[in-house]
């Protein structure tokens, strides 16, 4: 009975056995088929996953370079376009840091010369004096945006007799109607082209005459400035300024006594730009300032100027030549209590950049006069022909200055420059001064320039 129990467990072993084993195995190849596919949808998944990251992350990728292209220049028209850079969103700390962390500069010009004569004629405030080594100017510049609605730019300018505001403004950022932008502050003016560019960017050591004689160092008066682009196929900017025309020249000069808004200084320039072909661009611009100069009650001076310029930079051939040509006209109209004054006068300036850091040029200036005043230089007692009004300098003091012209004056400055660096630069200038009234003048001048900190592109 043992046995036979034995036997039949036996057999159904040996029979039932493999078909439990084969449903066992059966059912765990299924549980391994079902796994294996939903790891391959799992991986499936994921790739496509990793297809949308990537095609996410070129984006940014596209989005961050073309927001971190802050600073983009027309190099035919010489004309700086600054853009507001993208930053992340920040706290109040952070933005109240960035507020008081300006961009900070400090640029050094000084210059060598010698004069062929022992009591020289010097035509602007900030040309070498004397023979010797004379600082011409250190600009301190503070330059940031603020928020998203203004930046400011703020320039000082130390020399051997004192220190003076240069520009301190501010500039909207925001939209504005008939795509204008507004300027308010101390600023130069948009008077013709060398106006607006600052000493330390200027190709020659000298001032050119015509703005030396007519628009003194700088036509800077604090004022409030509109600008608009007018809607043509070509880039055309209108610009409209009043102020104050508490300047050093004397062109121009504020009437203490008046208190009426006709008798505050008016300027208006329309600049337009041409596109000639990739290697050259044109600029011509057309300029109108209109105030008293002091000389009499309700005596005015009107100015008139036309600037050009053109530019030829042939990339695809030699990335680093360049040819420049700059040239400006100006014609003053004065009231005076005796007669009317008519004064005029033009410079010329062609610049050839013949390598990477060298560049070479020439300038051509003269002013002159339909109406010379005939007293001696210096002999302004009495002021008998009505040609002389007050200016104020640097300290706030009153000078006096002549407004007429004894004759006609030209000048002659062949130039030569070396770059060693963006942050440095030699230049060395020979003047020929040819008056009608008094001896020529032969000067030669070699000038150091320095620059520290972030200083960016002045706009202009």
């Amino acid at each position: 009975m043992k046995f036979r129990r034995i036997f039949f467990t036996l057999i159904i072993t040996l029979f039932i056995s493999p078909a439990i084993t084969q449903q066992v195995f059966a059912g765990e190849q299924n549980d391994v088929k079902s796994e294996l596919k939903e790891l391959r949808k799992m991986m499936e998944n994921m790739q496509q996953r990793i297809d949308e990251l990537e095609e996410k992350n070129e984006a940014l990728e596209k989005q961050a370079k073309e927001k971190e292209e802050t600073i983009v220049v027309e190099e035919e028209t010489d004309l700086t376009v600054i853009e507001t850079p993208a930053t992340e969103r920040q706290g109040f700390l952070q933005k109240a840091l960035n507020t008081f962390n300006p961009e900070i500069s400090v640029i050094g010009i000084f210059a060598a010369a010698w004069y062929s004569q022992d009591d020289p004629i010097v035509f602007a405030e900030v040309d070498p004096e004397n023979t010797g080594v004379n600082v011409q100017e250190i600009e301190i510049g503070f330059q940031g945006v603020i928020d998203s609605y203004f930046r400011f730019d703020t320039f000082l300018v130390f020399g051997v007799e004192g220190v003076e505001l240069e520009e301190a403004y501010g500039t909207t950022l925001f939209s504005l109607p008939l795509n204008s932008q507004i300027r308010a502050g101390r600023m130069r003016a948009k008077f013709g082209r060398i106006n607006q560019i600052h000493r330390h960017n200027q190709n020659f050591v000298t001032l050119p005459l015509p703005a030396a004689q007519f628009l003194g160092e700088h036509l800077n008066p604090t004022s409030i400035e509109a600008n608009f682009l007018v809607p043509v196929p070509w880039y055309m900017e209108l610009s409209a300024l009043g102020g104050s025309p508490d300047v050093e020249t004397p062109t121009f000069d504020r009437d203490e006594n008046a208190n009426n808004l006709a008798r505050l200084l008016y300027i208006f320039h329309l600049a337009n730009f041409v596109e000639v072909s990739e290697a050259l661009g044109v600029s011509l611009g057309g300029s109108f300032a209109t105030g008293v100069n002091n000389t009499g009650r309700d005596e005015r001076s009107n100015m008139y100027g036309i600037d050009l310029f053109a530019k030829y930079r042939p990339l695809e051939n030699n990335p680093y030549q360049e040819v420049m040509l700059q040239s400006e006209f100006m014609y003053l109209d004065a009231d005076t209590p005796e007669e009317n004054l008519e004064n005029w006068g033009w410079y010329a300036q062609l610049v050839y950049r013949f390598a990477k850091r060298w560049n070479t040029g020439f300038r051509y200036g003269i002013i002159d006069t339909n109406t010379p005043v005939q007293e001696e230089a210096g002999d302004i007692d009495g002021d008998p022909a009505g040609l002389f009004t007050l200016i104020r300098n640097e300290e706030g003091e009153e000078e006096e200055g002549m407004l007429g012209l004894f004759g006609r004056t030209y000048r002659l400055s062949p130039m030569l420059t070396f770059n060693p660096s963006e942050f440095s630069r030699l230049r060395v200038q020979y003047d020929y001064l040819n008056q009608d009234f008094t001896e020529n003048q032969h000067a030669i001048f070699l000038q150091f320039q320095y620059s520290l900190g972030a200083h960016g592109a002045h706009p202009f």
